[in-house]
């Protein structure tokens, strides 16, 4: 039986479960493992976003079910043409959040209300614009001349909704690994430099590649506990610095492993 070549030792999916202790795993990391381990950063951000998309997923679907009713059966029929706005309904007209007594919304095509200064609103429809409040201090405006002629119905409203429902997860998951992946990587580099410290205390002789494969390695035990955390729908305070600082502990471990008096050779078949 030939035995398998050294840098690949070990298959993704064995180092999920071996990263939490095989001094074997992180030597070969060290010494045989090429690039930088980044395919196997993708593939545990996607352990930990698969749930955590659910989730999300899961909260707009009751949200829609639960809350958008009570905001739905108050919106008029709004008739947009020529980038114009009307509503048969006397205006301004208020959409209320009914549990808090509070304005969400503000229809007025009379020109009495023109901004959502001094409103709770988050939302105002003039004439020609659609304001939309971004935060405390901004709002931002969209010309009605965009949207093109349209009869918003609450039918219709009801039919967005179910789209972006069966949509959002598809668009938004590439995206947020994405941007975990850059975040991920980012931390991967900060920890190798980190590793450098470790090095020196170990007396080890590992250079900045492989430094950077160890600490992607690293994360591993960390990104899994948030996955079980978000499979469990269970709140996780300051998990990105508890997920950095146990990487930092199993980078040091892993840097550890690779001291002469830890490394014997690699004998798996």
């Amino acid at each position: 039986m030939r035995p398998r070549p050294e840098s690949t030792t070990y298959s993704a999916f064995e180092t999920l479960y071996l990263s939490f202790y095989s001094r074997d795993l992180y030597q070969d990391i060290a010494r045989n493992r090429k690039g930088l381990c980044l395919p196997y950063l993708l593939l545990l951000l996607m352990f930990y976003w698969t749930p955590e998309m659910m989730n999300m997923h899961q909260a707009v679907s009751e949200f829609i079910a639960d809350e958008a009713p009570q905001y739905i059966e108050q919106v008029p029929v709004i008739t947009i043409s020529r980038g114009e706005a009307s509503v048969k309904e006397p205006v301004p007209y208020t959409i209320m959040d009914k549990k808090k007594n509070s304005p969400v919304a503000i229809i007025d095509t009379s020109g009495q209300v023109t901004s959502l200064n001094n409103t709770p609103a988050l939302v105002l429809l003039t004439r020609t614009h659609l304001i939309v409040r971004k935060d405390e201090k901004e709002t931002r405006s969209l010309p009605l001349s965009d949207l093109g002629d349209i009869t918003i119905t609450q039918k219709l409203i009801y039919n967005w909704l179910e789209m972006f429902n069966n949509l959002f997860v598809v668009v938004l998951f590439p995206f947020v690994l994405l941007i975990s992946f850059v975040f991920h990587g980012i931390q991967a580099i900060l920890l190798a430099l980190l590793g450098g410290s470790f090095s020196k205390y170990f007396d080890v002789n590992l250079d900045f590649r492989a430094l950077i494969r160890i600490s992607v390695v690293a994360f591993t035990p960390a990104i899994l506990l948030e996955a079980v955390h978000a499979a469990l729908n269970i709140q996780y305070p300051y998990s990105t610095f508890i997920s950095f600082l146990i990487a930092a502990g199993y980078l040091f471990y892993a840097v550890g492993c690779n001291s002469k008096k830890s490394l014997p050779p690699i004998s798996r078949v």
